[in-house]
């Protein structure tokens, strides 16, 4: 399904997000936006688009930029969908640059659509490693799949292993069988090498055809210690319960982004969800230690313009990632900007962003790999974190150090 959205329905569809309304202009620079914002992903999708449109209104109100931008979105939810709003868009509305895509799924199609059509794709919160790879036009602000793997390994190595000194660690990685977990988990079980964490089994499946119990079953048969899960919400959740009915013990599991960090996740688990751990991106909630005095500032902007435009809620993870990749077009690249740039001068200003770490309101900073290098577009200084739902509903950053809002508890 893609259906191009009318600014003002757009505002409605974000009713639970933070958002501004954005005025319709007829005149300025027209980029496009492709994001889920009906169907499973729909929640992420509104709020990550949202931060775009905070970022934008921000960057308008305070001239930074010289001319007025609008931004022509479509509603995505499938691969095919965000392939075809890719032509939609540079075909009907010739669109130098488009933002996306919160899934990761959806982001593989779209951008590798947009780099045929060398258009700037730019990718404000999927994750996947190969969204970015051997691609000119594509740039992403947020972490890559495999360094939020990483992440919980380095967590569960640097942390939990110290704590709790199990014998012989047994750790078990259980993963979808898509671009997504495949990512997230690769970097796990890469690093986990590295440091000599034996990884017993790796469980993938199908979250559109899976048996909750049948994996449940194979983890316990496993005996881990430690549980990393990649999993998306709705089979996140059910293969938690299947866990929990079926008695399974494990010292510590950590989950990832597209379930474990979700406030739905806690919502829908209540009690079982406390002490599991989940590394993503980080929200607006992290230490003011992680952020420089311009990082600082810039963050009471965002939240100020955010809970004016929802009611005083704090800005979510998508919501974060998608100001701080909004943030970085609007302030970072097409400032000073005037007329109709190309793709190319987009992605040759991109590739000149230089955002010290701390300056980001997520507490990173933005430097793209350069030209020809592997990591070309991807932002070798997003950041990443741990938390721990510590009660229903409460979920603490307790990793790294510099972010922390909380100590893990047992």
């Amino acid at each position: 399904m893609r259906r191009l959205l009318p600014l003002l329905t757009l505002g409605l569809l974000m009713a639970a997000a933070c958002a501004q309304s954005q005025p319709d202009q007829s005149h300025g620079l027209v980029l496009g936006a492709i994001y889920p914002l009906t169907g499973p992903q729909a929640q992420g999708g509104q709020e990550e688009l949202a931060g775009v449109m905070a970022a934008l209104r921000l960057a308008q109100s305070t001239g930074v930029l010289k001319q007025q931008i609008r931004l022509q979105v479509v509603d995505a939810t499938s691969p095919q969908a965000a392939s075809a709003a890719v032509d939609e868009l540079v075909r009907d509305h010739h669109v130098p640059a488009i933002l996306g895509t919160y899934g990761s799924t959806l982001s593989a199609a779209a951008s590798a659509r947009a780099e045929e059509l060398k258009t700037v794709y730019w990718e404000t919160g999927a994750v996947a490693d190969p969204i970015t790879a051997q691609r000119q036009y594509v740039f992403r602000t947020v972490a890559t799949g495999s360094s939020l793997g990483r992440m919980a390994v380095t967590f569960t190595h640097d942390v939990l292993l110290p704590k709790m000194k199990p014998v012989a660690p047994r750790v078990v990685v259980l993963r979808v069988n898509d671009i997504y977990g495949r990512s997230v988990g690769g970097g796990e079980e890469s690093l986990a090498r590295e440091l000599g964490i034996p990884v017993v089994d790796v469980i993938e499946y199908d979250p559109h055809a899976y048996d909750a119990a049948v994996i449940a079953s194979r983890v316990a048969a496993d005996r881990p210690d430690f549980l990393w899960d990649v999993s998306y919400l709705d089979d996140g959740v059910a293969i938690w319960q299947a866990l929990v009915r079926q008695h399974v013990a494990l010292k510590a599991a950590v989950g990832t982004s597209s379930a474990f960090c979700m406030p739905d996740f806690s919502k829908r688990l209540g009690a079982d969800a406390v002490g599991v751990y989940a590394a993503d991106k980080p929200d607006a909630d992290i230490s003011d230690a992680a952020l420089s005095p311009a990082g600082l500032a810039l963050l009471q902007q965002a939240r100020s313009a955010c809970e004016r435009a929802n009611g005083g809620a704090a800005m979510s993870i998508p919501a974060v990632a998608g100001f701080v990749g909004g943030w970085t077009l609007f302030h970072d690249v097409l400032r000073g900007m005037t007329g109709a740039p190309t793709s190319d001068a987009i992605r040759g200003a991109a590739l000149a962003v230089d955002v010290q770490v701390g300056d980001s309101i997520n507490g990173g900073g933005v430097r793209f790999g350069g030209a020809g290098a592997l990591d070309e577009g991807q932002n070798t200084r997003a950041a990443a974190v741990v938390g721990q739902w510590q009660a229903v509903g409460v979920m603490k950053v307790v990793y790294p150090p510099a972010y922390a809002t909380g100590s893990p508890i047992s």
